[in-house]
């Protein structure tokens, strides 16, 4: 029976149901009530026909027997509405907080880089986080198929366009912020994720698929900008491969689960491989400097010498309040003279701050350039000492462990992998930033998710948390 032609057969079917579903808040599932009542009235009635009643008769009947409308639609209006996760949400716009109280503190230093535009894309931020924390999850889903079209375009349009200026001597188009690519690199996530779970009926496709589409983004990102954008292929693969294995463990995609991990592990070989392959730096040099930034460090322009220098100040950490430097000290980190003792070659046109070697007077003058982005936790504790810096990491754990079991509860298998996703990709941008505010730096540093300044990043990260809230707040509407 097509449920579709059910609601407007007659007047008296079109009564009984608008009565329901004006009880009913969420507007939405109302054309979907609608007709699952349409339908059981249609059934009740075949029944009473095949009893010889008439056709009339038998249509009055059914509808008197399912009950008072209004009351049948207060009763579906509790079952069917949203649920709330209001803690969750406080919680990331007290992160987001304490990220504008952070930008706004480092303004007052000369030496940053920090402006009100920065700081204005916080409330970008959590602008954008409530609008897609009440519209994501349903738009995301009706609207995926137009999502992943434009994607698919636009990549195979950037693969010819960054092959031919690969293999060209002419750089025709200079894009000045790539970080801007790197953050929506992590967007597509759910996107992506959300393809992989429209072809779940068709055997191996839904893995065959993603794994084309996630090594052809790398690939193309590895054509054009090298070794700067490991970091985000790193959370992309990791992400999008962990995904796809949950929904064959969980039985999500047809077909024996064993031929499928064959599958999974198949795919996940080649977009390692691609990973691998096509990064232009030294794999070894990358290992070393993110665990043993000694051994290659060649002077105080580079992050290896930004991740010794962190651990030295961090090793001066007090429990509450700024580390004790003294000013012949404080020289000596700003011309690096405190590891590197040779300082024949020392360039005075860079110095570690834009200020001149006299005017060395505080701690911010001897801190990375980016510090008040890259190394936001680390110069929490240097500047305000171990018990604040402390409070604020405990508030991110246990943003990050609510995530989970937020997801952990959503029952909704396509709510479920995308919010499983969305939060994934979020917890791998916290551990590598964490590890980097240590002195153990990954690639180039990603986002603090909330916290961090980046403009493009602030945005990302606020969808994601804001799909993942989505689906858990639609759980119990969308089947």
């Amino acid at each position: 029976m097509d449920m579709g032609l059910q609601y407007g057969a007659t007047k008296e079917i079109d009564q009984f149901l608008d009565d329901v579903v004006e009880q009913i808040q969420y507007k939405p599932v109302r054309n979907e009530i609608k007709e699952e009542l349409a339908a059981h009235i249609e059934d009740r009635k075949a029944e009473y026909i095949l009893q010889g009643m008439e056709t009339s008769a038998a249509l009055k009947k059914a509808i008197e027997n399912m009950g008072n409308a209004v009351e049948i639609g207060v009763h579906l209006n509790k079952v069917r509405k949203v649920q709330k996760n209001p803690f969750i949400v406080i919680l990331i716009v007290l992160l987001m907080c304490i990220g504008i109280a952070g930008s706004v503190r480092v303004r007052r230093f000369p030496s940053n880089s920090s402006s009100l535009t920065d700081i204005s894309y916080f409330f970008y931020g959590l602008t954008i986080f409530f609008l897609t924390y009440h519209f994501g999850y349903e738009n995301i889903v009706k609207n995926n198929k137009i999502y992943f079209k434009v994607i698919v375009g636009a990549l195979l349009f950037c693969l010819a366009f960054f092959m031919i200026q690969r293999i060209s001597v002419l750089e025709l188009i200079r894009l000045r912020k790539p970080q801007i690519l790197f953050a929506w690199e992590l967007m597509i996530i759910p996107i992506i994720i959300n393809m992989a779970y429209y072809y779940k009926n068709k055997k191996n496709k839904s893995i065959q698929l993603t794994t084309l589409i996630v090594a052809a983004i790398i690939l193309c990102n590895s054509l054009r900008f090298n070794d700067f954008f490991v970091s985000a292929n790193f959370i992309l693969l990791l992400t999008i491969s962990s995904t796809l294995l949950y929904m064959v463990v969980t039985g999500m995609l047809e077909g024996n689960v064993r031929n499928q991990l064959f599958t999974w592990l198949i795919g996940f070989g080649i977009m390692l491989a691609v990973f691998l392959a096509t990064f232009s730096g030294n794999w070894k040099r990358e290992f070393q400097q993110c665990f043993y930034p000694e051994k290659v460090v060649k002077n105080f322009r580079d992050d290896s010498y930004n991740s010794i220098l962190i651990k030295d100040l961090l090793g001066k950490s007090k429990l509450i309040g700024q580390i004790n430097l003294s000013q012949d000290e404080l020289r000596s980190y700003f011309t690096s003279e405190w590891y590197f003792k040779n300082l024949d070659d020392f360039d005075y046109n860079y110095r570690m701050q834009y200020i001149d070697n006299g005017d060395v007077t505080q701690l911010e003058d001897i801190l990375p350039v980016h510090y008040q982005t890259n190394y936001r936790i680390a110069y929490s504790m240097i500047k305000y000492g171990l018990l604040p810096s402390a409070a604020i990491i405990l508030i991110m754990t246990a943003v990050y462990i609510m995530l989970i079991r937020m997801v952990c509860k959503i029952n909704n298998k396509i709510g479920k992998v995308l919010a499983f996703s969305c939060v994934f990709a979020l917890v791998l941008q916290f551990l590598l930033y964490m590890f980097g505010n240590f002195g153990f730096q990954f690639g180039w540093f990603c986002n603090l998710p909330f916290v961090s300044e980046g403009h493009s990043s602030i945005i990302t990260n606020a969808v994601l948390a804001g799909l993942a809230c989505s689906a858990y707040r639609y759980d119990k509407v969308f089947k």
